[in-house]
C-alpha cells in the first residue's frame, strides 16, 4: 500500500459467517477524511458498499453508439467520411464520447455501424489504444435507430446505454443518471437537453414524476424547450417493443409506445449539448471548442 493511502478490509455481511474471501479497497487519505466529515459512522459500510457496486455495474455495463447512418445533412462531408468521425476540434465526434464516457467509468462499447463503417474500424481498432474494448455491429442495409439496436441484442448482457454518435455532450453525469433510472424501476429513460432554440426539434412533456407524457411537433418560431438529447438508459426488456426484422426507428416506432405505456422517464441535463446534423451545426460546435465550451477530452 502507497503512502497517504488507508486500506479497508471490506467483508459483505453474507460472508461474515463463511468467511470465504476478503475484498481489500484502498481510499486516499483525503478522500477517506472527507467521507468521514460527510457520512455518519454507523452509514459508512453501506455508503461504500453502495460505491463499490454501482462502479461495477459501470464497469460492466455496455454502451451502444449509433453511427450507421448515411449525414444526409452533412453532405458533401459525409461522401467520404462518416459524420461521426467529422473532427470536433484535434477528435472525431465519437471519440470525444467515447472518452467522456471512460472518465466516468464505462469501457464497453459496441458501434453500430453502417454508411463508411470501415473507417470507425480502421481508426478505432478494438479500443485498445483508448483503454477501452470495442465492439462492432455492421448493417449491410439501414435498419434504423432501433433496427440497430436490434442487431446488437446478442452482444449485449443486461442494462445498456445508448448515445447518438453526432452528439456532443459536456459535463452529463452517468452516475445521477443511472440512479435516477433504478428510481424510477423504467424501461427506459431517456436524456432530455434545455435548448433556447427548439424549432428544429419535437419537444417533450413530462409530469411530475418524470413520466413522458407527451411529444409535440417542431414549434414553427424559436421557443426554448425540452427536446430528446439522443441518450438512452434501456433495460433488457426494450425488446419486447422493437419489432423482431425490418428498418425501425426509436423515435417514431418505439419510444412512443413506451411513453403509452408509462414506461418511460426523461432525465433532465442542463449542461452543454448539442446535435451536430446539419453543416451549420458543425461549424458552430467546432467554434463552441475553440473557444472553450466544450471541454476537450483526454486518456
Amino acid at each position: 500500500m502507497g503512502a497517504g493511502c488507508l486500506k479497508i478490509i471490506y467483508r459483505p455481511l453474507a460472508e461474515y459467517s463463511v468467511r470465504k474471501h476478503r475484498t481489500s479497497i484502498e481510499l486516499p487519505l483525503d478522500l477517506w477524511e472527507e467521507l468521514k466529515s460527510r457520512v455518519p459512522p454507523r452509514k459508512r459500510t453501506a455508503f461504500i458498499i453502495e460505491a463499490v457496486r454501482e462502479k461495477l455495474l459501470r464497469e460492466s455495463m455496455k454502451c451502444v453508439i449509433l453511427c450507421g447512418g448515411l449525414g444526409i445533412g452533412m453532405s458533401p462531408l459525409t461522401k467520404s467520411i462518416p459524420k461521426a468521425m467529422m473532427p470536433i476540434g484535434y477528435k472525431p465526434i465519437i471519440e470525444h464520447i467515447i472518452l467522456r464516457l471512460k472518465r466516468q467509468g464505462l469501457y464497453s462499447f459496441i458501434l453500430a455501424v453502417g454508411h463508411l463503417g470501415e473507417h470507425l474500424v480502421k481508426y478505432f481498432g478494438n479500443g485498445e489504444q483508448l483503454g477501452v474494448r470495442i465492439d462492432y455491429a455492421f448493417e449491410r442495409v439501414p435498419l434504423g435507430t432501433a433496427g440497430a439496436i436490434r442487431n446488437v441484442e446478442a452482444k449485449l448482457n443486461g442494462r445498456f446505454l445508448v448515445v447518438y454518435g453526432d452528439i456532443l455532450f459536456d459535463r452529463l453525469s452517468i452516475s445521477d443518471l443511472l440512479r435516477f433510472h433504478e428510481g424510477k424501476r423504467a424501461t427506459a429513460t431517456m436524456v432530455l437537453a434545455k435548448v433556447d432554440d427548439a424549432s428544429r426539434f419535437g419537444l417533450v412533456s413530462i409530469d411530475e414524476e418524470g413520466r413522458v407524457i407527451a411529444f409535440r411537433e417542431k414549434p414553427r418560431q424559436a421557443v426554448p424547450g425540452l427536446v430528446n438529447a439522443g441518450i438512452y438508459v434501456f433495460e433488457p426488456e426494450i425488446f419486447d417493443y422493437i419489432p423482431g426484422s425490418g428498418r425501425c426507428s426509436l423515435e417514431e416506432d418505439v419510444i412512443p409506445l413506451l411513453a403509452d405505456k408509462g414506461r418511460l422517464y426523461a432525465y433532465i441535463y442542463k449542461g452543454y449539448w448539442t446535435d451536430i446534423g446539419v453543416l451549420e451545426d458543425y461549424e458552430r460546435a467546432v467554434k463552441d471548442f475553440f473557444s472553450g465550451l466544450i471541454e476537450d477530452t483526454y486518456f
